[in-house]
């Protein structure tokens, strides 16, 4: 364990407005579907290659369950934050038990390095409100049988840009990377 950390509600907001920059990464299906029995959607290498590319050298944020669906543990080359209410010890990973005990765990990690909250939906809702981007992986793909989704979004945030090539669209889950920002 590299450290453990309980949170303090009362200064919540404050701890948010120190973090220059939340961001949210997340691949979505039409109807904001992320997973089913604690794993992705789909399997999509551009994905994670887009995934890798943007947290790499990173602070990432992740509730237990996202960190128990990694095939590996602790993602490499970033500081992983797992919050849960779990006494345990994670190797590679910072313990903490809420939001605002990630912030400021990441604001203690910062020293320029972007945050990423990565899920899952419980986390992703609690963020939202807190996030300055969305980097957003759009798959149009209807998931029927999807039993976890991200929080509603739109009305609050506009594409900044947009990117996808015809590699992404002639996939057998055809998708484009979106990024967002406040409107």
């Amino acid at each position: 364990m590299i450290s453990r950390m309980q949170g303090n509600a009362q200064n919540s907001l404050e701890v948010y407005e120190v973090i220059s920059m939340i961001n949210m990464i997340v691949a979505i299906g039409k109807n904001r579907e992320i997973g089913r029995g604690n794993e992705l959607l789909a399997h999509i290498p551009e994905d994670l290659k887009y995934f890798k590319k943007r947290t790499s050298g990173s602070i990432v944020i992740m509730g237990y369950n996202t960190y128990e669906s990694l095939p590996f543990g602790a993602l490499p080359k970033r500081e992983n934050i797992v919050i849960t209410r779990k006494d345990i010890d994670i190797p590679k990973a910072h313990v903490v038990s809420s939001i605002e005990a990630a912030v400021e765990k990441a604001k203690a990690l910062q020293d320029n390095h972007e945050v990423f909250v990565i899920g899952g939906a419980s986390i992703y809702e609690q963020f939202l409100p807190h996030a300055s981007k969305l980097f957003i992986t759009h798959i149009f793909e209807d998931f029927k049988d999807a039993d976890t989704y991200f929080p509603s979004f739109e009305d609050e945030w506009k594409i900044q840009s947009i990117d996808g090539s015809s590699e992404n669209i002639g996939h057998d889950y055809p998708h484009v990377f979106a990024v967002y920002e406040r409107k």
